[in-house]
């Protein structure tokens, strides 16, 4: 598999993290991330990059991504992304979100149509359906989130939260260095995603504009994100597809990479 490289980018609001690498393929791949950060030595793009030049920058509250007292909701959110693009010289590219990145992903996609070929949103947010809301995420116990965010209860990164209740009774047990990170992506998503609560009401009416090939991927144990959610993501953008996906919870794409790739690259095609 191919490793992205690490690399910095000055933008609007400060300096940006971007993890970078692959081959040319018909379009740059950008990948927009979840509330967890994920990205850095990420199997998914790893693959991806395999075949194609995958672009995964960090927003401003994650990794070493600065900025984040500029950005006050999901417009200066979806602002800051395309000033990435053009500073990154993208004036199109194929673009892949998970969760918040999904939501992010559509909120450009709407707004400046032109910018996408090609889009695949993995258990997004940015919906408000009254009769399926999405899972409160702050103010709980990693522990209890675990379940919800993985379907392997085995999985490291689930086990490392599952094990982080057991450290909260004595603090000092807890490296700071495996808390920061938490607690900076905690900040970053409550920028956008706090109050209305991880959603856009005007993202449901404004997703006909939508001109790009669009995949939505659900996740069947995704314990945050309703299916009706995907459903609703659907029926929004002209001609999007729909697809369940096994034995996966709402981090999809770190459970199961290989399946993500493989409906990634059908759908974004030559």
């Amino acid at each position: 598999m191919t490793t992205l490289a690490r690399h910095t980018l000055d933008s609007a609001v400060g300096e940006i993290e971007v993890h970078r690498g692959g081959s040319a393929g018909p379009a740059p791949l950008v990948y927009l991330h979840s509330a967890q950060g994920e990205g850095p030595g990420m199997a998914l793009l790893e693959q991806l990059a395999d075949t194609r030049q995958v672009v995964a920058p960090l927003f401003p509250g994650f990794g070493s991504s600065e900025g984040l007292q500029h950005i006050d909701d999901i417009e200066d959110a979806a602002f800051h992304v395309l000033d990435v693009l053009d500073r990154l010289d993208l004036p199109w590219c194929d673009m892949v979100g998970l969760s918040l990145g999904g939501w992010m992903a559509a909120e450009l996609a709407v707004r400046w149509p032109e910018r996408v070929r090609r889009m695949v949103l993995v258990n997004p947010v940015g919906l408000y359906l009254r009769d399926a809301p999405i899972t409160e995420i702050f103010g709980r116990a990693p522990s209890e989130l675990a379940g919800e965010l993985f379907a392997d209860h085995d999985n490291p990164i689930a086990q490392l939260m599952r094990a982080m209740d057991g450290m909260e009774a004595d603090p000092s047990q807890i490296p700071f260095e495996l808390v920061r990170p938490i607690l900076q992506s905690q900040a970053a998503t409550a920028k956008v995603g706090w109050n209305p609560y991880l959603h856009d009401p005007k993202l449901l009416s404004r997703l006909g504009r939508v001109t790009a090939p669009t995949l939505i991927v659900h996740a069947r144990k995704d314990g945050i994100v309703p299916r009706a959610h995907a459903e609703a993501y659907a029926s929004a953008i002209p001609d999007a597809k729909l697809v369940d996906l096994d034995a996966a919870a709402h981090l999809a794409p770190l459970e199961r990479p290989d399946e993500v790739a493989k409906l990634v690259l059908e759908h974004l095609g030559d």
